[in-house]
Order: C-alpha cells, then sequence, then structure tokens
C-alpha cells in the first residue's frame, strides 16, 4: 500500500510539472464522474480500439456529454496475477462535446481483466493520469490534469472518476 501510495505522489508530482501548474492556488480542483458505453471495434493481435458513446459527465465543470475514443495496447499486456491480463491504454476524451465550452484531455494508464477468463465477458478496472490537450470558449486556456480511474462491466458499461487540477 505504501509503494502504491508513493507511486501515485510522484505521477502527481510529475504530471503537475508536464503540464505547466505553478502552484495550487493558480489553480481549481477538478473532479468529474461520467458514465459511458465503449463500443468495440475489431481487434488486431497488437491491439484494440473502442469509441467511446453515450457519454455523460457531472462534476465541478458543470454536466454535459462526452465522446471519445480508447486504444488498449496488447504487444505490451502483463498477467493480473488472477490469471487475466493487464493491457496498456491512452484515451482521448471531449469533455462538453457538441457545445462552445469544450475541454478535450488525454487519459494514459492500465486496463486489468478482473479476474480470469474469456475478456470478451469479464469486466475491467483501470486507473491512469490525465492531462489536458486543450479546450475552448470558457476552457480556451486550460491546462492540467490528475488522476483517472474507471470499472467497466461485462456489457461494456464504463463509470470514470477524473480527479485533479485545472487552470484556466
Amino acid at each position: 500500500m505504501h509503494r502504491l501510495i508513493l507511486a501515485l505522489a510522484t505521477a502527481s508530482v510529475a504530471l503537475l510539472a508536464v503540464t505547466g501548474i505553478a502552484s495550487a492556488k493558480d489553480t481549481e480542483r477538478f473532479v468529474v464522474r461520467g458514465q459511458d458505453t465503449l463500443v468495440d471495434a475489431p481487434c488486431s493481435p497488437t491491439g484494440c480500439e473502442m469509441q467511446i458513446a453515450d457519454g455523460a459527465f457531472h462534476g465541478t465543470t458543470g454536466s454535459g456529454n462526452y465522446t471519445g475514443s480508447l486504444k488498449l495496447d496488447f504487444t505490451n499486456t502483463y498477467p493480473n496475477g488472477e490469471g487475466g491480463l493487464c493491457a496498456p491504454f491512452r484515451a482521448d476524451i471531449v469533455l462538453g462535446a457538441g457545445t462552445p465550452d469544450r475541454l478535450a484531455i488525454v487519459v494514459w494508464g492500465d486496463s486489468c481483466q478482473d479476474g480470469a477468463g474469456n475478456p470478451a465477458t469479464s469486466s475491467f478496472t483501470g486507473a491512469g493520469v490525465f492531462a489536458v490537450k486543450y479546450g475552448t470558449g470558457a476552457y480556451a486556456k486550460a491546462h492540467g490534469g490528475g488522476l483517472f480511474t474507471s470499472t467497466e462491466d461485462a456489457e461494456d458499461h464504463e463509470r470514470m472518476t477524473l480527479i485533479g487540477r485545472i487552470a484556466r
């Protein structure tokens, strides 16, 4: 547990340095929770790309819809310790899709199968970090980032949480 806390703290400090956030006083807390459906696309031996459909979020930025895509990297899978697999992923998400006030973020991390069995009928847990790519309207000068978690059930319904800081 101590290693996990140290790893998360180190990742947060590194993310703050990369995203250019000078100090906590220059930022606002950013918490977003969302629900969506991951739409599978044909996979190859090297990975899968999925579309994020029917995304709806709420949080410190208000509420709205979101869209995006997620790419799983099968060339770097590793065991989950329960007979299943984990794989690195990268996702591009646009919060506020279809509005003038959009916030585009990039997420990267790992997604792990819960337990063993057929991945097509399994649930998954994901963890990683996110960074603001760009914004429009009220978020035109936004930058920042934080932590990302998600759970996906066997029917491809996902719940995600973003917790961090952004500056506008």
